[in-house]
């Protein structure tokens, strides 16, 4: 599978990458949950401005980048505005979407920013275009907190994702059943296997999917999401747990 190489944090080879997510609500608790995070081992940091009081503000948002940026150090920044739509805080119109992703990707913060697959619709290709642009890599995403759909969706999505030219691709969905979870997995593999042009992530959510978190380099995951306080989804691990099986799971040189 190609690697996605940042900062020298290569996504797609060897143990999945680990991100801790950010969700708090003003400019101090972000900034100082970020520089809590910046001695953590971890590669990568995701900053859901979804749950900032202030993301309408561009100044605002600009401190926030400029502020995690600097904290970080060699650490990615993942920036991400989670809709309503794909289980997120706040609902955005389609203009305004493009309006946050524009003020993160001329700031020169980002590494990586989250692209929603069906919320940005016709106007993915142009928003991918422009992050590109701007030296920022996609995280192209589509998300389920009700169900899992077929394998047979799930791996159709991921290829959209691919061909709309993200960097990476990611799906997370809600298992019912163990045949769910299966299926989650199946997809991942199929996409390792036979659409391998670009890293994925994949996520079963809940505890049920618990799993899937955690063996991604075995099934084709490239990345994997973890909390230390604060999680944004259900069936987070702790991080330093995370580590630990991860380190457990890794596969032979």
């Amino acid at each position: 599978m190609p690697c996605v190489t940042i900062r020298g944090c290569r996504i797609g080879e060897g143990r999945p990458k680990t991100i801790l997510p950010i969700v708090e609500k003003t400019e101090a608790e972000i900034l100082a949950r970020g520089a809590s995070f910046a001695s953590l081992p971890v590669d990568c940091v995701e900053w859901r401005a979804d749950w900032f009081d202030a993301s309408a503000d561009p100044a605002a948002v600009a401190r926030c980048l400029t502020g995690l940026r600097q904290g970080l150090g060699k650490k990615l920044l993942l920036v991400t505005y989670r809709t309503k739509a794909e289980g997120g805080e706040k609902a955005l119109s389609p203009i305004g979407y493009a309006e946050f992703c524009g003020w993160v990707c001329a700031s020169g913060c980002a590494d990586l920013l989250d692209l929603e697959l069906f919320p940005a619709g016709e106007t993915l290709p142009d928003l991918i275009k422009m992050a590109h642009q701007q030296g920022v890599r996609v995280v192209c995403s589509s998300h389920d907190f009700n169900k899992t759909p077929s394998q047979a969706e799930m791996v159709a999505r991921l290829v959209q994702m691919q061909a709309a030219g993200a960097d990476i691709a990611k799906l997370a969905v809600m298992p019912h059943s163990r045949a769910d979870l299966l299926a989650l997995l199946a997809a991942t593999a199929e996409m390792a296997d036979l659409h391998p042009e670009t890293p994925v992530i994949t996520i079963s959510m809940g505890a049920l999917g618990a799993v899937s978190r955690v063996c991604g380099e075995a099934m084709g995951s490239a990345m994997t999401f973890a909390c230390a306080g604060k999680s944004s989804a259900p069936g987070q691990i702790e991080l330093a747990e995370m580590n630990r099986i991860l380190d457990a799971l890794a596969l032979p040189l």
